[in-house]
Protein backbone atom coordinates (compact mmCIF):
# COMPACT_ATOMS: atom_id res chain seq x y z
CA UNK A 1 0.00 0.00 0.00
CA UNK A 2 2.86 2.53 0.69
CA UNK A 3 4.31 2.37 -2.93
CA UNK A 4 0.40 3.33 -4.28
CA UNK A 5 0.26 6.56 -1.76
CA UNK A 6 3.71 7.61 -2.44
CA UNK A 7 3.21 7.38 -6.43
CA UNK A 8 -0.54 8.78 -6.64
CA UNK A 9 1.03 11.45 -4.21
CA UNK A 10 3.65 12.55 -6.81
CA UNK A 11 1.15 11.62 -10.03
CA UNK A 12 -1.21 14.19 -8.91
CA UNK A 13 1.26 16.80 -8.06
CA UNK A 14 2.50 15.82 -11.72
CA UNK A 15 -1.71 16.01 -13.13
CA UNK A 16 -2.33 19.12 -11.53
CA UNK A 17 1.06 20.67 -13.12
CA UNK A 18 0.35 19.48 -16.58
CA UNK A 19 -3.28 20.96 -16.04
CA UNK A 20 -1.84 24.33 -14.69
CA UNK A 21 0.84 24.39 -17.95
CA UNK A 22 -2.16 23.73 -20.38
CA UNK A 23 -4.32 26.17 -18.73
CA UNK A 24 -1.71 28.62 -19.25
CA UNK A 25 -0.81 27.95 -22.77
CA UNK A 26 -4.44 28.49 -23.30
CA UNK A 27 -4.61 31.76 -21.96
CA UNK A 28 -2.02 33.08 -23.81
CA UNK A 29 -3.67 31.89 -26.97
CA UNK A 30 -6.69 33.48 -26.23
CA UNK A 31 -4.78 36.84 -25.80
CA UNK A 32 -3.01 36.77 -28.80
CA UNK A 33 -6.84 35.41 -30.29
CA UNK A 34 -8.49 38.54 -29.07
CA UNK A 35 -5.56 41.13 -29.44
CA UNK A 36 -5.26 39.84 -33.38
CA UNK A 37 -9.69 40.64 -33.34
CA UNK A 38 -8.85 44.18 -31.67
CA UNK A 39 -6.25 44.68 -34.51
CA UNK A 40 -8.44 43.25 -37.09
CA UNK A 41 -11.14 45.86 -36.02
CA UNK A 42 -8.60 48.62 -36.08
CA UNK A 43 -8.05 47.94 -39.85
CA UNK A 44 -11.60 48.20 -40.82
CA UNK A 45 -11.48 51.10 -38.83
CA UNK A 46 -9.02 52.46 -41.13
CA UNK A 47 -10.09 51.60 -44.37
CA UNK A 48 -13.17 53.38 -43.30
CA UNK A 49 -10.87 56.55 -43.94
CA UNK A 50 -10.92 56.09 -47.44
CA UNK A 51 -14.38 56.21 -47.70
CA UNK A 52 -14.29 59.52 -45.65
CA UNK A 53 -12.25 60.59 -48.46
CA UNK A 54 -14.13 59.39 -51.48
CA UNK A 55 -17.55 60.95 -49.62
CA UNK A 56 -15.28 64.48 -49.51
CA UNK A 57 -14.27 64.34 -52.81
CA UNK A 58 -17.95 63.41 -54.46
CA UNK A 59 -19.54 66.07 -52.04
CA UNK A 60 -16.66 68.55 -53.55
CA UNK A 61 -17.79 67.18 -56.72
CA UNK A 62 -21.50 67.79 -56.50
CA UNK A 63 -20.72 71.27 -54.78
CA UNK A 64 -18.73 72.44 -57.70
CA UNK A 65 -21.42 71.01 -60.32
CA UNK A 66 -23.96 72.99 -58.25
CA UNK A 67 -22.30 75.95 -58.22
CA UNK A 68 -21.63 76.05 -61.47
CA UNK A 69 -24.59 75.49 -62.86
CA UNK A 70 -26.13 78.39 -60.62
CA UNK A 71 -23.47 80.42 -61.80
CA UNK A 72 -24.49 79.93 -65.24
CA UNK A 73 -28.04 80.25 -65.16
CA UNK A 74 -27.99 83.47 -62.94
CA UNK A 75 -25.22 84.83 -65.79
CA UNK A 76 -27.59 83.97 -68.59
CA UNK A 77 -30.81 85.38 -66.46
CA UNK A 78 -28.42 88.86 -66.22
CA UNK A 79 -27.69 88.51 -70.13
CA UNK A 80 -30.70 87.82 -71.31
CA UNK A 81 -32.58 90.65 -69.21
CA UNK A 82 -30.12 92.90 -70.69
CA UNK A 83 -28.53 93.52 -67.64
CA UNK A 84 -24.05 93.70 -67.95
CA UNK A 85 -22.86 91.96 -65.49
CA UNK A 86 -20.75 95.07 -63.93
CA UNK A 87 -21.97 95.96 -60.32
CA UNK A 88 -24.66 94.16 -58.41
CA UNK A 89 -24.49 91.15 -60.47
CA UNK A 90 -20.59 91.04 -60.50
CA UNK A 91 -20.62 91.15 -57.10
CA UNK A 92 -23.44 88.53 -56.40
CA UNK A 93 -21.39 86.24 -58.78
CA UNK A 94 -18.38 86.63 -56.31
CA UNK A 95 -20.24 86.36 -53.55
CA UNK A 96 -21.68 82.86 -54.44
CA UNK A 97 -18.43 82.09 -55.16
CA UNK A 98 -17.04 82.97 -51.62
CA UNK A 99 -20.09 80.74 -50.26
CA UNK A 100 -18.84 77.97 -52.46
CA UNK A 101 -15.57 78.08 -51.29
CA UNK A 102 -16.53 78.56 -47.48
CA UNK A 103 -19.03 75.83 -48.19
CA UNK A 104 -16.22 73.60 -49.50
CA UNK A 105 -14.01 74.72 -46.76
CA UNK A 106 -16.61 73.54 -44.36
CA UNK A 107 -16.67 69.88 -46.50
CA UNK A 108 -13.34 69.36 -45.96
CA UNK A 109 -13.12 70.15 -42.42
CA UNK A 110 -15.77 67.96 -41.44
CA UNK A 111 -13.26 65.03 -43.53
CA UNK A 112 -10.62 65.83 -41.26
CA UNK A 113 -12.50 65.55 -37.74
CA UNK A 114 -14.30 62.37 -39.24
CA UNK A 115 -10.88 60.57 -40.11
CA UNK A 116 -9.05 61.98 -36.81
CA UNK A 117 -12.26 60.44 -34.54
CA UNK A 118 -11.47 57.23 -37.46
CA UNK A 119 -7.85 57.52 -35.88
CA UNK A 120 -8.74 57.54 -32.20
CA UNK A 121 -11.04 54.66 -32.77
CA UNK A 122 -8.52 52.70 -34.20
CA UNK A 123 -6.04 53.57 -32.22
CA UNK A 124 -8.65 52.92 -28.61
CA UNK A 125 -8.77 49.21 -30.86
CA UNK A 126 -5.12 49.10 -30.68
CA UNK A 127 -5.20 49.63 -27.16
CA UNK A 128 -7.57 47.13 -26.26
CA UNK A 129 -6.11 44.84 -28.31
CA UNK A 130 -2.83 45.19 -26.30
CA UNK A 131 -4.62 44.90 -22.79
CA UNK A 132 -6.35 41.68 -24.15
CA UNK A 133 -2.53 40.60 -24.81
CA UNK A 134 -0.97 41.54 -21.25
CA UNK A 135 -4.39 39.72 -19.60
CA UNK A 136 -3.63 36.52 -21.08
CA UNK A 137 -0.14 36.67 -20.37
CA UNK A 138 -0.44 37.62 -16.78
CA UNK A 139 -3.39 35.17 -16.24
CA UNK A 140 -0.97 32.57 -18.14
CA UNK A 141 1.71 33.90 -15.47
CA UNK A 142 -0.60 32.95 -12.93
CA UNK A 143 -1.23 29.49 -14.27
CA UNK A 144 2.31 28.62 -14.34
CA UNK A 145 2.76 29.78 -10.87
CA UNK A 146 -0.21 27.13 -9.85
CA UNK A 147 1.90 24.29 -11.67
CA UNK A 148 4.82 25.38 -9.72
CA UNK A 149 2.65 24.68 -6.51
CA UNK A 150 1.13 22.08 -7.55
CA UNK A 151 4.94 20.55 -8.18
CA UNK A 152 6.48 22.17 -4.66
CA UNK A 153 3.27 20.53 -2.59
CA UNK A 154 3.14 17.32 -4.36
CA UNK A 155 6.94 17.12 -3.72
CA UNK A 156 6.64 18.15 0.07
CA UNK A 157 3.14 15.73 -0.01
CA UNK A 158 5.61 13.01 -1.78
CA UNK A 159 8.25 13.17 0.92
CA UNK A 160 5.98 13.21 3.88
CA UNK A 161 4.42 10.09 2.20
CA UNK A 162 7.98 8.26 2.04
CA UNK A 163 8.94 9.58 5.68
CA UNK A 164 5.95 8.15 6.82
CA UNK A 165 5.92 4.71 5.07
CA UNK A 166 9.52 4.28 5.04
CA UNK A 167 10.75 5.93 7.74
Amino acid sequence: MAPVVVAASAASAVVGAAGAVSAAKAAEATGVANQQGFNRAADVINQNKEIVDAKLKNNLYILNRNNAARDALTTVNYLKSGVTLDGTPEELLAENARLAQYEANVLEYNSKLEKKRLDDEAAQMRYRGEVAMMTGKNLATSYRYKAYGSLLSGGSSTAASYQKYYG
